[in-house]
């Protein structure tokens, strides 16, 4: 625990540092109509994961030893999305390294041995899941307090996980991936936060917690486990299909998520929208935790049962949250 409280120390030195600097050469969020906040926020304050990362390496090198590929596609996926965040690259170049990345963890998780028609099938269709959710989970970055609080609860679950119910990773690396997400928060959770993650945030934690969540999946064979994307998988997901069928281009910004409605419309408070959507995923992560230890039988229809649940839920409030901002719109004219 000293070299995890140096970890710590450090994280937060190193975050000031980058502050320090993107304010001086202004790499900053400016607001726009499709932007929550209304004033200019400093972006990228995500990086801190790559000096965690490599903190793992120097202070844990017997275990890191053992993670060369993720530690690798973590690494080229943080790099990429930081100089998108800085020049804005083009959708193809990001998509590309993206898909080397999860090759490099495919291939560290041995999806490649004995191919067969079976294995192909499912090896396309993680890559079909992985980029989709990774893209989900940056598009579930507008607001502040959300990625830190997401990311939180499912790192510490991921931790609880794997010290008491099935061992499928390194507890350090976890403890790291922790630490970084608390010293963002720092920094985010607020009213009006100091830094915004970035895309280097919110894409590198993102594939951190696909990777965890496969790895997770071939240790337990439960589908349970996906619940920890739950919250996300609802409000992201949902809204593609809801553009998709507005035929809209699902890949330009956009203000049609439940927590932008509430933000932007509704103007409620950012904290609070993110502390709910906190509280909802960590009763699903509670209800993961459960299930892994008790074992239930045909856990993939509670985990279809559940989802169908929240997916009725889900719309009954949206649909009341349109109304509501359809009559809000009305009483304005």
């Amino acid at each position: 625990m000293v070299k995890i409280a140096f970890i710590v120390i450090f994280l937060f030195f190193a975050e000031y540092i980058y502050l320090r600097i993107a304010r001086f050469y202004k790499i900053k969020d400016d607001p726009n109509h499709r932007s929550a906040h209304s004033s200019p926020t400093l972006r990228g304050g995500g990086i801190i994961f790559i000096p965690a990362i490599l903190l793992f390496i120097i202070f844990f090198p017997n275990e890191s030893s053992n993670y060369h590929y993720i530690i690798a596609s973590i690494l080229l996926v943080a790099i990429i999305s930081f100089i998108d965040d800085l020049v804005s690259l083009s959708t193809s170049k990001r998509m590309i390294i993206h898909f080397i990345a999860f090759t490099l963890i495919f291939y560290d998780l041995h999806f490649f041995n004995n191919l067969s028609l079976l294995t192909i099938c499912f090896i396309t269709l993680c890559y079909l899941f992985s980029l989709g959710f990774l893209n989900i989970y940056n598009f579930m970055d507008g607001i502040n307090g959300m990625t830190f609080l997401n990311a939180l609860v499912t790192f510490s679950t991921f931790l609880i996980i794997n010290r008491y119910v099935i061992e499928f990773t390194d507890s350090n690396l976890l403890l790291i991936l922790i630490s970084s997400t608390l010293v963002f928060g720092f920094y985010n959770f607020r009213l009006k936060p100091k830094c915004f993650a970035g895309d280097v945030g919110s894409i590198t934690i993102g594939f951190a917690i696909i990777y965890l969540i496969i790895k997770l999946f071939l240790e337990s064979n439960s589908f349970i486990i996906f619940l920890m994307l739950g919250v996300y998988l609802l409000d992201g997901g949902w809204t593609i299909i809801e553009r998709v069928i507005r035929k809209e281009n699902v890949l330009k910004a956009h203000r049609r998520h439940m927590y932008q409605l509430f933000a932007n419309d509704l103007k409620m408070n950012h904290l609070k929208i993110s502390t709910g959507y906190f509280m909802v995923q960590t009763c699903l992560n509670i209800l993961v935790v459960y299930s892994i230890i008790s074992n239930p039988f045909n856990d993939f229809f509670i985990l279809l049962s559940i989802m169908s649940l929240m997916t009725i839920v889900y719309f009954l409030v949206k649909i009341k949250v349109y109304k509501k901002i359809g009559s809000t719109e009305h009483n304005e004219k």
